[in-house]
């Protein structure tokens, strides 16, 4: 797994873990680390290849406190 978003909600966050469990796609809740400096909450972290399934998935729930993508 090699793409983390980090959100400032956690409730954000965990919306999008289980819409992408409901999809079958491979993802973990991980704490967002302090290095990135972009928030204190939860990230999740995917393969950057379900990049374009998980976008569509954070704009068909509405989701508004992710903090940008990252590359590992």
């Amino acid at each position: 797994m090699n793409t983390l978003i980090p959100f400032k909600s956690r409730a954000e966050a965990i919306r999008l873990s289980r819409a992408l469990s409901k999809k079958r796609i491979a993802h973990t809740v991980i704490n967002t680390p302090r290095k990135l400096g972009v928030s204190c909450g939860l990230s999740i972290l995917f393969y950057a290849t379900s990049l374009d399934i998980v976008n569509t998935t954070i704009k068909e729930l509405g989701l508004t406190t992710m903090q940008g993508k990252f590359s590992r």
